[in-house]
């Protein structure tokens, strides 16, 4: 027993354990796991952004915080309303170009009506189709989830960017209570995987940048229609980790094949392949290794198996949760550890 007692009053001990209990906690709420890590991801840009914001312009932070969020639901909302007609646009063709290949085609055009009476009476055609909507009505569904996510994420992140220091202080108050320790283990361990993170954030920002130029020169050079409208769409999709490139095939494939057939749309496949292979294999484990310690190829397989594990958000969280573990369990990379100011030692 008094074995038991004195390892609870390790402090190391009571760390874990307090992790131990956050995991559990984050378990119970993982329905909302999106809009908490939305919120958090959104929070940490836009007080980073409204700080330097500040420093730069000598503004009060709260009216820093106002002007960023303005600018970038303004900037959002002007790419989207450039888009949406152009995009209309490009689309109205596609109708005209089947037509139009049904009817050079012979055997298209002479045996149309007994192909589609074919397709409408043959039970695997309409069993097929049928899973088809529903897939796609669930898909739909997911849709509007995310959407309704995201927007509840913006706003929860403005209202805490815009009372930041007012949460700081009332958090603080918790460190004078009489559970002050497990308080503290909290907030070390919260603010520890947010600044890791944040920094993983940064990066996919620079990784998507980096692809939008690419992808951007490579259309240019295939000589696609409405690059800039091509170039917010790849961006936009670019924010998804590793998997926004491929995503981003759908619309690209359809202005391809409005303007330029299926020799086009193939082109576009390739040039996309080849933009995905080179962020999946080189870009992404690097500057992602680079901002969190790892090693190129335990960055990889990081990616992977988080992939797996918790699907589209563990190309975002995975890393971190790694790093945060590892930095947790005090292991850290040679290259740190050189960095890292000697202790002198006293007299």
């Amino acid at each position: 027993m008094n074995y038991i007692g004195n390892f609870l009053k390790r402090k190391d001990a009571q760390l874990y354990l307090t992790l131990i209990f956050l995991i559990i906690v984050i378990y119970t709420l993982r329905n909302f796991i999106g809009v908490i890590l939305l919120t958090t991801i959104f929070s940490y840009l836009a007080i980073k952004a409204s700080l330097f914001f500040k420093k730069q312009f000598k503004v009060p932070y709260l009216l820093a915080v106002i002007l960023m969020y303005v600018f970038g639901l303004g900037l959002f909302i002007s790419a989207i309303t450039y888009a949406a007609p152009l995009l209309v646009e490009q689309l109205k063709v596609i109708p005209n170009m089947i037509s139009k290949a049904i009817v050079d085609h012979p055997y298209l055009n002479k045996n149309i009506d007994k192909l589609i009476n074919q397709a409408i009476h043959s039970s695997e055609i309409v069993s097929s189709s049928k899973n088809v909507l529903i897939t796609g009505l669930r898909e739909a569904g997911h849709v509007g989830t995310g959407f309704t996510h995201v927007v509840l994420a913006i706003f929860l992140s403005f209202v805490y960017s815009t009372s930041h220091n007012r949460l700081l202080k009332f958090g603080h108050e918790f460190l004078k209570s009489p559970y002050r320790e497990f308080f503290k283990n909290i907030y070390y361990l919260a603010r520890k995987f947010v600044l890791i993170l944040g920094k993983i954030i940064e990066t996919q920002l620079l990784i998507c940048s980096i692809n939008t130029l690419l992808m951007a020169i490579g259309l240019s050079l295939l000589k696609m229609p409405s690059l800039l409208l091509l170039t917010i769409i790849i961006f936009i999709f670019g924010l998804v980790p590793v998997a926004g490139v491929l995503i981003s095939i759908i619309p690209l494939g359809l202005i391809a094949f409005a303007s330029g057939g299926l020799i086009r749309v193939a082109e576009v496949i390739v040039l996309v392949v080849v933009i995905h292979l080179f962020e999946s294999y080189f870009l992404h484990p690097r500057l992602m290794a680079g901002r969190t310690d790892l090693p190129v190829f335990v960055a990889f397989i990081t990616l992977i198996i988080m992939s797996e594990l918790l699907g589209g958000w563990g190309l975002i969280v995975g890393l971190p949760i790694v790093s945060f573990f590892l930095d947790i369990l005090g292991v850290h990379s040679s290259e740190k550890k050189k960095k890292m100011p000697k202790t002198v030692k006293k007299k």
